[in-house]
């Protein structure tokens, strides 16, 4: 049956192999990105060293490392990868259910028990909400951390299962503690391992009381003390996250204290909400405009969440597996319900990937405790739901299929959303249909008007359309938000030397170098304009700058050489001009190339006739 589970979980997912990466963090992850790219000491020293993107995921980065060592940047490849990973997932889930459900419920017949297993791993499997974590290849962390934590688990299950008054012995902790580390290192929600071994230990294994009055006793000390180490690793984790976010982690200022609050009970009830019933499925849940308190939305999860408490509590003895499926839903949701937020979304489906596995477990346990008659109706039941969600799936799919699917989807959803608009606007800048990216990128300024991109996006598209004015204006917009934005100095510089301002252009070329005294392109560009106007002496330096920084910089050899010429230097023009005359034979630019040997030949001939007037 794990083989059933294990098939059906990858098959689902085989369309994607399809799709390329999209413009949601896979630039940043894999585009841009050449760190990760093969197995050498230096690739795998940075996997287990950055903090790239805000998260410290060594495993996670590994797992790409050996991605590109197999198969090169084939972001097909990647998908089909990280399909197998959440067959996995799948699988190991499968086995944890079965044992959960064998401890927990009194059925007998060992097939009903798969059943209900397979079911509650395709419960999960199989959801429309696993297609973020599965078909986005920049959030498999989320598979690789969740394969890892249900690793730990059902170790610890099988030894604590033979253990119910001891504690562990030294081989199955030395195990579970592995597969915990494996799981932190995958990805940081896995801090919650700790928090479920307690619940567990509670139910359905029996071995803490469920009163935590009596966690003092001999016995339950004991067991308690074995989860110190777990919960040591845990706080390392969760402190290493702290200083790995960095910047990334949402301040006080950004998203005040009662904000996190009004969020919280949102997120607590928006996962169960979306398993019940996943429709409208996006990539970015954006957060409305002025939420606090007074959001219907928050009052509404409130109340949702009181009564689904108040349930669980009346009814903790008579079904305890509602109230353990509750309490490990909130305790794995925990770090992502906003009050230590990071990024700009509210909520995100790749959040439920491991928070909601108690609830397709206790959807199973529901289906094995069924008399005769009713399992059967609960099975036809189970298979109309599993035909459901395959659909669901497929369908949502689709929409992760390139950058202007997903974002039109978005927009379909939430028509206000501000990121979808300078997401959708970016792609469709990137297939050369730059009428309707200024148009998104515009609408994406009226309802974020201090988006960190859109404004640098919107100049870089007017520039590329000689649209010069709307570019200055959009380029100093964007350094009025961001003043020390390196390309909205440099790329104004180059707007304003278009049109004849070289004065401007001077000061705005000046503040790139400034930002950045390594950006060869910077000083190029000024020694250029020096030498425009005559003034050769400021030229030389930044052209030797230049090239000491980039010493294959093509315009710099050619201008260093052609000013050489001019202050009666043939033999060093020479010498410049033949490299750049290898250079651009290198790059394959015949007419550049030709026009360089044409200039060598005539600075070699001015030096020869100037050796031979001198002896």
């Amino acid at each position: 049956m794990g083989l059933v589970v294990a098939g059906m979980a990858i098959g689902l997912f085989l369309p994607a192999a399809r799709f390329g990466f999209v413009n949601w963090d896979d630039d940043a992850y894999f585009i841009d990105n050449d760190s990760f790219r093969g197995l050498s000491w230096e690739n795998i020293a940075w996997c287990f060293t950055t903090t790239h993107m805000g998260h410290y995921q060594p495993l996670n980065w590994l797992s790409y490392a050996i991605d590109f060592a197999a198969f090169g940047l084939r972001p097909g490849r990647f998908h089909l990868s990280q399909a197998i990973l959440h067959g996995i997932a799948a699988v190991l889930f499968f086995a944890l259910s079965k044992r959960l459900l064998g401890i927990s419920t009194s059925t007998r017949s060992r097939r009903h028990l798969t059943f209900s297993a397979a079911v509650a791993a395709l419960l999960f499997a199989l959801h429309p909400l696993r297609v973020e974590s599965v078909v986005w290849l920049s959030a498999r962390a989320d598979i690789l951390a969740t394969a890892f934590y249900l690793a730990a688990l059902l170790c610890y299950l099988k030894a604590a299962h033979a253990s119910p008054t001891r504690p562990l012995s030294t081989g199955p902790m030395m195990a579970v503690l592995f597969f915990f580390i494996c799981a932190v290192l995958s990805k940081e929600m896995a801090v919650t391992l700790p928090a479920i071994l307690v619940l567990l230990d509670v139910y359905p294994l029996g071995r803490l009381p469920a009163n935590p009055a009596g966690w003092g006793l001999p016995n339950a000390r004991a067991i308690l003390l074995e989860k110190v180490p777990f919960f040591a690793i845990a706080l390392i984790a969760t402190i290493n996250a702290f200083f790995a976010a960095g910047e990334g982690l949402a301040g006080f200022a950004t998203h005040p204290f009662a904000q996190r609050l009004a969020q919280a009970p949102v997120s607590l009830m928006f996962y169960p909400f979306k398993t019940v019933a996943p429709t409208a499925l996006s990539p970015f849940y954006e957060y409305p405009l002025q939420f606090g308190w007074r959001h219907p939305a928050v009052w509404l999860s409130l109340a949702a969440l009181m009564i689904s408490s108040i349930t669980c509590w009346l009814l903790r003895k008579r079904f305890p597996a509602l109230a353990a499926a509750a309490v490990g839903y909130v305790i794995l949701i925990s770090p992502v319900v906003g009050l230590t937020q990071r990024g700009p979304q509210m909520t995100a489906d790749r959040y439920s990937y491991l928070s909601c596995l108690p609830w397709a477990v206790l959807a199973a346990g529901l289906l094995a405790l069924g008399g005769s008659r009713q399992k059967r109706m609960t099975a036809i039941a189970a298979l109309a739901v599993l035909a459901a969600m395959i659909y669901g799936t497929l369908r949502q799919q689709r929409y992760w299929a390139d950058s202007v699917a997903l974002w039109e989807h978005a927009l379909r959803l939430d028509p206000a959303n501000g990121i979808a608009c300078a997401n959708v606007g970016q792609a469709y800048e990137s297939r050369g249909r730059h009428e309707e990216a200024i148009q998104a990128y515009k609408k994406a300024l009226k309802l974020r008007p201090h988006h960190p991109n859109v404004q640098r996006n919107l100049a870089g598209v007017y520039n590329r359309l000689y649209r010069n004015d709307e570019a200055i204006a959009a380029y100093l917009a964007d350094l009025a938000d961001n003043p020390d934005r390196l390309e909205s100095h440099y790329y104004l510089a180059i707007t304003y030397e278009r049109i004849g301002d070289d004065e401007k252009a001077v000061v705005h070329y000046r503040e790139a170098a400034r930002i950045d005294a390594r950006y060869a392109d910077a000083h190029v560009a000024l020694a250029r304009l020096f030498m425009k106007h005559g003034y050769l002496a400021e030229a030389e330096p930044r052209l030797r700058r230049a090239l000491e920084l980039d010493p294959h910089h093509l315009e710099a050899l050619e201008r260093l050489a052609r000013l050489c010429g001019r202050t009666r230097r043939p033999d060093e023009a020479g010498t410049l001009l033949r490299r750049a005359v290898e250079e651009a034979e290198h790059r394959g630019e015949r007419e550049l190339t030709d026009r360089l040997r044409k200039a060598h030949h005539e600075i070699t001939g001015l030096a020869a006739s100037r050796r031979a007037t001198s002896e």
